[in-house]
């Protein structure tokens, strides 16, 4: 078996969810011995054996839409057996249907939000006229000739179904975690550690839970909220402009700047720490197809309160935490008092995540994803 990838970034240490699934997936795929070939156009960190990684320039960049036609030449010339696109709406998957077409062979797309995430968020009139544009003119093309398209979650599953695409063409494969084999066990300490490991976006609505803390700390001042990550340039720059300085302007009006720290991007040792010092999960985001953050969360055992985005409800399954409606930032305050003013329910909340996280490990995304490829491959 040999798999064309086509995906706009990869590598794992790119903090985009679609490259790192797509770098572990192809590592996992490594150990089966199936070879794969990745056409990206940008390149972070790899340590693959057996994988071809080609990176192409663009000829110029229409929003998130990169046309390169070495990319496209170069896909028709490969020898290959089965062709994953990650996301829609993108050269890479145009190119990946017209190699598919005229190769025949199978087409997969696992489509990360990208259907229709756009909805959810504040682009200017000429981003969201570039996606409904490109559906206009394509007529979803690259979904109606897919094999198979992926949702990630139950939620993104129902938004491809309200999308037209066919309930037996899609498959759930939640996206995998590579979690850390560590000691759990949390020291005393004077504070109570809310936290949020985030980028810095308007998507992941941070000033929700920023307000939320804000409100709880008045009735407890022993919490904390410690918000990991930093702004991180995008496809929707033009919304997120200044995204953190707004965020810090929020916490000096609220009164809470010295009690809301943002620690900036970590990852390895030290974004497991920060997870085993904290003693509740926020999530406050406007939409999410997956959100590993959650998982992560999970594993670590920390409660969840989270708005309704993502694998949120199906992670928690009301035993793990609380989802809270959308910009309530008063109800997830209510929420984070509930909690942490119950030990007895902040321990069996987190004992109950844990467990759940341990579905969804990497290895069981290979898994699947190895058993998808085989069945489209059947049908050519």
């Amino acid at each position: 078996m040999r798999i064309l990838r086509l995906i706009g970034e990869f590598g794992y240490d790119i903090p985009i969810g679609p490259s790192k699934q797509a770098y572990l997936l192809t590592r996992g795929l490594e150990e089966r011995n199936v070879s794969s070939i990745v056409f990206t156009y940008r390149l972070g960190k790899v340590s693959l054996r057996k994988t071809k990684i080609i990176k192409f320039k663009p000829l110029f960049s229409l929003g998130h839409y990169k046309p390169s036609f070495e990319m496209l030449n170069n896909a028709l010339k490969e020898n290959i057996n089965l062709i994953h696109v990650h996301g829609y709406r993108n050269f890479q998957s145009d190119v990946g249907t017209l190699a598919s077409l005229l190769k025949n062979v199978p087409l997969i797309i696992t489509t990360h939000g990208t259907v229709k995430g756009y909805e959810h968020l504040n682009l200017e009139i000429s981003l969201r006229l570039i996606n409904i544009i490109y559906d206009a003119i394509t007529f979803k093309a690259t979904l109606r000739v897919a094999d198979a398209v992926v949702a990630t979650s139950n939620y993104e599953a129902e938004e491809l179904i309200s999308f037209g695409i066919p309930k037996e063409k899609i498959r759930i494969i939640p996206n995998g975690i590579e979690l850390p084999r560590i000691d759990f066990q949390k020291k005393d300490k004077e504070n109570i550690n809310l936290l949020t490991v985030s980028r810095l976006t308007y998507k992941n609505n941070l000033e929700m839970a920023i307000r939320a803390f804000a409100e709880a700390y008045k009735k407890n001042n022993k919490l904390r909220y410690v918000i990991v990550g930093d702004a991180k340039p995008s496809r929707y720059d033009s919304t997120e402009k200044n995204y953190k300085e707004k965020l810090l302007k929020l916490c000096k009006e609220l009164g809470i700047e010295d009690k809301v720290i943002f620690r900036g991007w970590l990852s390895g040792e030290e974004l497991w720490k920060a997870y085993t010092e904290a003693d509740l999960f926020l999530w406050s985001s406007r939409y999410d197809n997956f959100a590993h953050a959650l998982v992560e969360a999970a594993y670590f055992k920390l409660p969840i309160i989270s708005t309704p985005v993502g694998i949120a409800e199906e992670l928690i399954e009301k035993e793990g935490g609380f989802i809270v409606n959308h910009g309530n930032y008063k109800e997830m305050s209510e929420r984070i008092i509930e909690i942490v003013e119950n030990p007895k329910l902040m321990k069996e909340m987190g004992e109950h995540n844990h467990k759940q996280s341990l579905n969804y490990s990497y290895e069981r995304m290979v898994e699947e994803y190895y058993n998808l490829y085989e069945e489209v491959m059947q049908y050519k």
